[in-house]
């Protein structure tokens, strides 16, 4: 078993940055599971992320910076370099379609893979919203000459080369505003990529069977649910409900006249996602106000409330997926993520409002560790599929389906002249490699940073 690069990941959510530091491991030229080297969790203050992005530079910056100590001291590492997440309403998923005659293709030669990959980076530069930047260009088939549907361009003869892409792209202002977080956390940062949260997540708990079968990701976040739809490995629809874990927290509060800390620590506590098996005498004495008394609830109202808006996240996530056109087509079913996943019996209340098979998604692939045992749950999935990010292609027909990232830019750097950036190594100075071309890899800025 040989070694392979260290990559770490921030996952920047509206609770807590949660941060992985991890190294790859493979048999031959086969990436197997990663081994964790560090980990950490740290809050986010209320309001210092909304919706996914970021409204607090300096509150957030402060959080990503004590997570990265923390981590850093976890695993020994100086980190220098992150992959980082991005999510939220403010992201728009369109699909799009292009194609380019073939310069080589009047000598008869075949597709080669710079020249889908040439198309990918072309689509960078695709028309979308004003204020809006493409992070990733995802290929669902392609198109040569004729031929339309093709999985797998390269090798055939052809003048036009075509494909059909799913176009992801985020306001410019949130995007800046994270990248302002990281510098503010540490001017010598630097963002090697910045993945979709739901994506990147998909890496982390996903098996490959299911993303070849056809499989429907349904990550509840707090804010938004998010769904992503795979079939023959590929990446055919990205959906974002705004309605999450905060909405069901709010329903308690609301629902049973307490606060909102004392309705969550009820969802974790006591939730369940099905009401009928509850006995109706059941009490839970809710300490909701200093210097009163604790104010009986029903375990089974609890359950009916987080009940009613489950429902309502499912029905969301059937019709999306009817709407979509792969319903059967998704052999694996439905995978459910994030915090709200937790709730007991969820899976059940999906299977019977979608009336397919579900289970609940953690981590896969990882070198049992204690550390690993510490992360695998779903705090950390979209950090561990991060650091996957770092390790294994999302798409293996093309270079890579994310935009090339630097944490700064002219706009949030100093006016001194930056520190030399860091890979992550050891803080004794050894590193896990025996070449110092594996420890810093060659960068490709063919494609710019924005």
């Amino acid at each position: 078993m040989a070694h392979e690069k260290i990559v770490v990941g921030v996952d920047i959510g509206s609770t807590k940055i949660a941060v992985i530091a991890a190294q790859g491991t493979s048999s031959g030229s086969r990436q197997n599971n990663i081994e964790i080297l560090g980990f950490s969790e740290v809050p986010v203050p209320v309001g210092a992320v909304i919706n996914g992005s970021v409204e607090n530079i300096k509150q957030v910056g402060s959080a990503i910076r004590e997570a990265l100590q923390e981590a850093s001291l976890r695993s020994d590492l100086d980190i220098g370099v992150v992959n980082v997440s991005f999510s939220g309403t403010h992201v728009k998923v369109t699909s799009q379609s292009d194609g380019v005659i073939r310069p080589s293709a009047s000598s008869g030669e075949e597709v080669t893979q710079r020249d889908v990959d040439q198309l990918v980076d072309d689509m960078y530069r695709a028309k979308i919203e004003p204020n809006y930047d493409v992070l990733h260009v995802l290929p669902m088939d392609f198109v040569v000459d004729n031929s339309m549907g093709i999985k797998e361009p390269v090798g055939r003869t052809g003048i036009k080369l075509g494909g059909n892409f799913l176009i992801v792209s985020a306001n410019n202002q949130s995007i800046q505003r994270t990248k302002k977080s990281l510098a503010d956390a540490d001017q010598n940062l630097r963002c090697d990529k910045m993945v979709l949260g739901p994506l990147a997540t998909s890496l982390a708990v996903l098996t490959d069977n299911e993303i070849k079968a056809g499989i429907a990701l349904v990550d509840i976040g707090d804010h938004t649910t998010d769904l992503i739809i795979y079939q023959d490995r590929i990446i055919r629809h990205i959906a974002t409900f705004p309605v999450g874990g905060r909405h069901i927290t709010n329903d308690l509060a609301l629902g049973c006249n307490i606060q909102y800390e004392n309705a969550e620590q009820l969802k974790k506590q006591y939730g369940a996602a099905l009401s009928a098996d509850i006995p109706l005498n059941i009490e839970i004495l809710v300490n909701y106000l200093a210097g009163r008394q604790p104010k009986p609830v029903l375990k089974k109202n609890i359950a009916l409330i987080i009940e009613a808006r489950l429902k309502e996240i499912a029905a969301m996530v059937y019709a999306e997926i009817i709407k979509s056109g792969y319903l059967d087509r998704l052999i694996g079913g439905i995978v459910l993520t994030g915090g709200s996943a937790n709730i007991d019996e969820i899976e059940l209340l999906f299977e019977k409002v979608t009336d397919m098979s579900v289970r609940v998604g953690y981590p896969e692939n990882l070198e049992r560790t204690a550390k690993a045992d510490a992360v695998s749950n779903s705090s950390f999935s979209t950090a561990i599929g991060l650091a996957w990010a770092g390790l294994k292609s999302i798409d293996p027909r093309v270079k890579s389906v994310c935009k090339p990232a630097t944490a700064l830019t002219a706009s949030v750097v100093q006016k001194e002249k930056p520190k030399e950036v860091k890979e992550p190594v050891k803080k004794n100075g050894g590193t896990f490699w025996d070449n110092i071309n594996n420890i810093i890899g060659k960068k490709d800025d063919s494609l710019g940073d924005y």
